[in-house]
């Protein structure tokens, strides 16, 4: 190669080299700085999604009820497990609910699947304010939007 270069002439020499670095700067675009600027405008769009679901987030957990017991709070009648039942059937839940297995008498532990997000909150809320605490919460993504597994274990305050 070299030898071709040394029987060419200065202008065809200076073509040779004028063409290979518009091929090293066509090569840095092409292999670093547009990969870059896409990947960085891809970080940009995920960080005002997390921003947006953090204000959602933040709005829906103003909404919920407060955490404290209220003087009318309903007393937890006969067993743990049955009381549970009965909430979880009035949430509408007892589809997607898999497990139910008491821990003594004073906890007891749930496993859901296939649950609505919202309404899995909703059952939180209505057994944190009928006197039971959530102990343990797992939650994680299922296939659709809006869907968890879950597992949690509550016990008596």
């Amino acid at each position: 190669m070299l030898s071709l270069l040394e029987r060419a002439t200065p202008r065809e020499r200076l073509i040779v080299v004028f063409a290979l670095l518009v091929v090293i700067l066509l090569g840095v675009h092409a292999f670093v700085i547009e990969p870059y600027q896409e990947r960085a405008a891809a970080l940009r769009g995920e960080i005002e999604q997390q921003r947006a679901d953090l204000v959602w987030m933040r709005t829906t957990v103003a909404s919920l009820p407060a955490t404290e017991m209220s003087e009318n709070t309903s007393e937890i009648s006969g067993t743990l497990a049955n009381f549970i039942d009965q909430a979880v059937r009035r949430q509408g839940l007892a589809g997607q609910l898999s497990q139910m297995s008491p821990i003594g008498s004073d906890e007891i532990r749930m496993r859901y699947n296939a649950v609505d997000f919202n309404r899995l909150v909703n059952f939180i809320a209505e057994i944190n304010s009928s006197g039971l605490e959530v102990k343990d919460l797992r939650i994680s993504a299922a296939d659709n939007p809006g869907i968890v597994d879950s597992s949690l274990v509550l016990v008596r305050r």
